[in-house]
């Protein structure tokens, strides 16, 4: 099951929310709703009369239904950046100019925002806790804000997080003529799936933005069991909410362990920069654990508050796996073995027997495309791809024909030799249990240990006897049982090894095998590996170090290390415009 920390969702409700909907009038869903109720409920939560209250489809929809209300085009949204996606996409939407405000994550830039208001500015649009930073703007600086900005700018506060934070700004702000406040019960009230957000203003405001918007933004069940939450489950929002508090610190110490830098956050989730951010998004995607990335905001990493113990202790043993794993997987060939001289020269001799000619390229591009983990299968589907169909047992005869070879034809086989230094993997068996995961023949797996005096380094060894091929997760699985290990991190040169690592919860390692094209390295960033080595630098071998979270980052892949950007809390942000995405 995934673990989904990519979307800041709150833990769901009791079950009770389901029995109290069924006890609900079928007429319920036979009628237009009436949101008077919802709304009345809301705003008796917030002490406010039910006249300044809106219910709107999700948070979304308010921003929405603000944007539109107030701005058009020769109009101006200015706000601090980086911030929620859908601030900047409704006014963009609304056909007004975008004036981002660069500022220092945590502090409010108040004064920067006011001298950037124009004649043109129709909206200021603050979010606080601030998504994505985490960052919340203490309550004097809102209001002081609210009172700077002229009589003709709209103050909008999304407090969609303001629940999680140290202080609620919503009692401050609430009444004044300039402000309109987004609230919604997706995060600490654990009701994201009825899509239930407020507009939160003056009568006079509210009823503006009513017009600008369905007539029926809540459907009846959905209203129904926000209602009844907002009666009965304020007790149960509040202690999720304190439970938060301790969890996001302890979350953001996990990070820092791992090498990151977090973002001081007072809302449900954690920013923070990493060395390598593709390295920590795709490791735990392996293990089902999914985090948020952002395009705009390069090196950096959103996680959100595991929601219950067992989900913290979950993501917490994925992030254990990628500091130092139980264990060691490898593919044999082209990882452990080169076999460009053996098994892939093997391939072109069994063709050639047919009068088919083909050659490392095509051989590669075979590869590259998956379910290749057979060369006696591969090398009958290159056969045909010439128009040469034969037998896949008269194929497998030529080739075992050429690679092991006979008393007076020594085979292909004899060329193999180790890639890795053999320092290395015995430093590795002092300090994890190693396996390997192969699709060869027990004998040639075994030989090839033996013959190098490699048999005892590895505690398991998966062959084509023992499991279906890889993509096939079986081999991987069966490896891991037979160590007895929960986590570990697999080590492969093909497509197939990353699939089947992914779909077995291991992390993926790709391996540029020796004499590989210039094309495999993206074949298995493609696939997903976490990280890609380059097996034919053997000194990169030795560099690796498994302790430390960094390890082998100047061979990540394009685009993996991070922008140059100041520590997080300290200098703040570069100063650039920078919108983001984010739910």
């Amino acid at each position: 099951m995934i673990l989904d920390l990519s979307l800041n969702e709150g833990a769901p409700p009791p079950r009770q929310c389901l029995d109290d909907l069924a006890a609900h009038d079928p007429r319920l869903l036979a009628k237009y709703p009436d949101p008077a109720p919802l709304e009345a409920a809301y705003a008796a939560d917030l002490g406010a009369d039910p006249a300044c209250v809106l219910a709107t489809t999700g948070g979304d929809d308010a921003i929405d239904r603000v944007m539109r209300a107030s701005l058009s085009p020769g109009r101006e949204l200015v706000f601090p950046s980086p911030t929620f996606e859908v601030i900047p996409h409704c006014g963009r939407m609304a056909g007004a100019t975008l004036a981002p405000v660069e500022y220092e994550w945590g502090a409010l830039p108040r004064q920067a925002v006011v001298e950037a208001v124009s004649e043109r500015t129709a909206v200021v649009a603050v979010v606080s806790p601030n998504n994505p930073t985490g960052c919340a703007m203490a309550e004097r600086d809102l209001v002081a804000l609210a009172e700077d900005l002229p009589e003709h700018v709209l103050l909008m506060v999304d407090l969609a997080y303001a629940e999680f934070a140290d202080h609620d700004p919503a009692p401050a702000l609430l009444g004044r003529p300039r402000v309109v406040m987004i609230r919604t019960l997706s995060k600490a009230w654990g009701l994201a799936g009825l899509r239930v957000g407020f507009a939160v203003g003056t009568p006079e405001r509210i009823a503006t933005l009513r017009a600008f918007g369905g007539p029926f933004p809540v459907g009846g069940p959905a209203a129904a069991v926000a209602t009844d939450q907002l009666k009965r489950g304020r007790g149960r929002m509040r202690a999720f909410a304190a439970s938060v508090r301790p969890r996001r610190a302890k979350l953001a110490a996990l990070l820092r362990d791992a090498g990151g830098e977090p973002v001081p956050s007072q809302a449900n989730f954690v920013l923070a920069r990493f060395p390598d951010t593709r390295w920590i998004d795709r490791g735990l995607a392996a293990q089902g654990v999914r985090i948020r990335l952002f395009d705009s905001l390069p090196g950096y990493a959103r996680v959100a508050v595991p929601p219950g113990d067992a989900e913290f202790r979950r993501f917490e043993r994925a992030m254990e796996c990628l500091r130092g794993p139980e264990a060691l997987l490898f593919d044999m060939d082209g990882v452990l073995a080169n076999v460009r001289q053996s098994y892939r020269a093997a391939i072109v001799a069994a063709c050639e027997s047919f009068g088919i000619a083909v050659g490392p390229p095509e051989i590669d591009a075979a590869k590259a495309k998956g379910n290749a983990n057979d060369d006696w299968a591969l090398t009958r589907s290159l056969l045909q791809e010439a128009g040469v169909d034969v037998p896949l047992d008269e194929v497998r005869k030529r080739f075992e024909a050429a690679y092991q070879g006979s008393k007076d034809a020594p085979g292909l086989r004899r060329f193999e030799t180790l890639i890795p230094p053999r320092d290395w993997l015995d430093a590795l068996a002092g300090r994890f249990r190693l396996g390997i995961v192969t699709g060869r023949p027990r004998r040639d797996a075994f030989r090839f240990l033996e013959e190098r005096g490699l048999r005892e380094l590895f505690g398991a060894v998966v062959c084509r006897e023992d499991a279906p091929l890889k993509p096939d997760p079986a081999p991987v699985a069966l490896a891991m049982r037979q160590l007895e290990v929960g986590t570990a991190w697999m080590f492969g040169d093909t497509r197939d090894d990353i699939l089947a690592a992914g779909e077995a919860g291991v992390v993926p390692v790709g391996v540029v095998p020796p004499g590989a094209s210039g094309a495999a390295r993206e074949v298995l960033w493609e696939a997903g590996a976490a990280r890609v080595v380059d097996a034919s630098d053997a000194s990169s071998w030795g560099r690796l170090n498994l302790a430390d979270p960094a390890w082998a980052v100047e061979r990540s892949g394009p685009t993996a290390q991070p922008r140059s950007r100041p520590s997080p809390g300290a200098s703040g942000p570069p100063r650039q415009a920078t919108v983001l995405e984010g739910a």
